[in-house]
């Protein structure tokens, strides 16, 4: 079972489903619950996902979360519109599935 950054195949696959996330850590729960609103609407994130970050992260660790999902949202976005090509394989964009 292939590791990376020091988290499984199966471990990735159970970040996808909430109702998976059960096996982490609040704060790693608190963590992707707040990721994923960021990346799916920011209006969803709440005064009270913000405080429960706070009772894990510091200020510049918030900050830290915020700015890479922030970034690997804008990285997606831009490759995305310019079919960037990340796979190493020179299959067209559009056979791709999402």
């Amino acid at each position: 079972m292939a590791k990376q950054l020091g988290y499984s195949d199966a471990d990735l696959e159970a970040i996808k489903a909430e109702e998976t996330r059960a096996q982490y850590e609040p704060e790693v729960r608190a963590a992707l619950k707040f990721a994923e609103q960021m990346a799916l609407d920011p209006h969803r994130v709440t005064d009270e996902d913000v405080a429960e970050l706070r009772q894990y992260f510091s200020e510049p660790q918030l900050v830290e979360i915020a700015s890479v999902v922030g970034l690997t949202i804008y990285f997606n976005r831009f490759n995305t519109v310019f079919r960037v090509d990340l796979t190493g394989s020179d299959a067209p964009y559009e056979s791709f599935k999402l």
